[in-house]
């Protein structure tokens, strides 16, 4: 605690000490800092701030299925890049005649690069952009202001109807050709309708309907020849027996009613049949009917080959009939494929012309109402002759100037203090040695 109060004593002393050093230091940077902004020419800065309404009309591009997707344009971006342009700041120096005194491109780019840096704009809100424009003239640097805001709004109108015109163009150039594609593909689906009723007059389903009806009579043919067969081979069993093997069993297994010679064959069975249960076989009558029936054997098998020749003749008939119905009905399948896929192809492009028809009325309607852009930029405020300069800031400077005034007389008081070699009381005597007497101050 001691220490503390000591120390502190002694930054008073030392204070009262070089009292003139911390009280001129701080005047004489205050001084300098007057003296630099006598120096220093005043900037004067303007203002302006636009409202962009957002545009509300249709844009027949988002429509439309493009091959690619470009990314969404960055509003503040967007902005910036038209301000910062060299267009406009070449605009800027023409307009306010400050290239009179440019004699090469070098200087012509250090002036661009001069007045690129005196523009300066930020988004306020979503929809509001401010442009600030300084310059040593409060004339000129408002000017400038109302300049830069017009240019911008110029711009975004131009470039805005210019997308929309070739929009416009677009979409009739690609119409026309989609009319000429459309005809062309009409044209062709008509002609492939008439080469399918050419070649194939006949329908599909009335095709299907006579295979299936050949069909069943092939598969009657197929059982008739099957039973003519099987009474065939019968006979040629019991005709091919032995006269003592013969076995008249057999033929009941013939159906009487329908191969010729049955009813009479099933007669001589019967009587056959009924002799034999009561006499034996050298019965007279019994050998007068076995010979009668192998007679009447001998009489059916030429008659049921007979019958066989016409049910080939005609299994053979309908079955080029088949193959002649199955080929009308592949010309037909083809034929109909090929008018499908030309309906299809027509059906799409047709589709495609009625959307590409609706995407131009869009256009047009997008760049009728876009023709009044103008309303769709707002200035909030109008940029004003600035009455006082933004640069240099008076107070600032000379409060920075007393600030670093202080500071620098609180170090060379410091430094004072330690490049002191005054002896002022015991505690200054570099040797530990007792004090005899004090001397006055004369």
């Amino acid at each position: 605690m001691y220490q503390s109060k000591q120390v502190t004593q002694e930054i008073r002393k030392a204070a009262r000490r070089r009292r003139a050093l911390l009280f001129f230091t701080p005047v004489f940077f205050v001084f300098l800092s007057a003296v630099a902004l006598y120096l220093i020419e005043p900037k004067y800065t303007s203002s302006t701030s636009l409202l962009i309404q957002k545009d509300q009309a249709l844009n027949p591009l988002v429509m439309f299925e493009m091959a690619s997707v470009e990314p969404e344009e960055n509003p503040i971006q967007a902005f910036d890049d038209i301000i910062y342009s060299r267009s406009v700041i070449d605009m800027l120096v023409d307009s306010l005649y400050m290239d009179s005194v440019i004699t090469s491109n070098a200087e012509r780019q250090i002036l661009v690069e001069r007045i690129r840096n005196s523009i300066e704009t930020e988004s306020e809100v979503s929809d509001t952009y401010k442009i600030e424009y300084t310059d040593k003239d409060p004339e000129r640097a408002r000017y400038g202001a109302e300049l830069l805001s017009r240019y911008f709004m110029q711009n975004r109108i131009e470039t805005a109807n210019r997308r929309n015109d070739e929009t416009v163009e677009f979409f009739t150039n690609r119409l026309n050709e989609l009319e000429g594609i459309v005809e062309e593909q009409r044209n062709e689906a008509s002609r492939r309708r008439s080469d399918r009723m050419r070649e194939s007059p006949m329908e599909v389903e009335a095709l299907q309907s006579r295979l299936q009806r050949i069909d069943s009579e092939f598969e009657t043919l197929e059982r008739q020849i099957y039973r003519e067969e099987q009474n065939l081979e019968i006979l040629e069993n019991f005709r091919n027996s032995d006269d003592e093997n013969r076995d008249v069993q057999i033929l009941y297994r013939l159906p009487s009613e329908d191969i010729p010679y049955g009813n009479e064959l099933n007669e001589l069975l019967s009587e056959y049949d009924d002799l034999k249960q009561q006499y034996t076989d050298s019965y007279p009558r019994l050998q007068t009917l076995s010979r009668r029936i192998i007679q009447t054997t001998d009489r059916i098998p030429p008659a049921i080959e007979s019958t066989l020749s016409r049910l080939n003749a005609q299994r053979e008939e309908l079955s080029e009939q088949r193959a002649e119905v199955i080929e009308d009905m592949e010309r037909s399948f083809i034929a109909n494929q090929r008018e499908t896929s030309q309906q299809s192809d027509f059906s799409i492009y047709e589709e495609l012309y009625n959307e590409m028809r609706v995407n131009l009325e869009q256009a047009r309607m997008t760049r009728d109402i876009r023709s009044r852009a103008s309303e769709q930029f707002s200035i909030l405020s109008e940029p004003q002759i600035p009455e006082e300069p933004s640069t240099p800031n008076y107070r600032l400077v000379l409060a920075a100037g007393l600030f670093l005034g202080l500071i620098f007389g609180v170090i060379i008081s410091a430094i004072a203090e330690i490049m002191d070699t005054t002896v002022r009381d015991v505690t200054d005597l570099e040797f530990n040695k007792p004090v005899i007497a004090y001397l006055t101050n004369g």
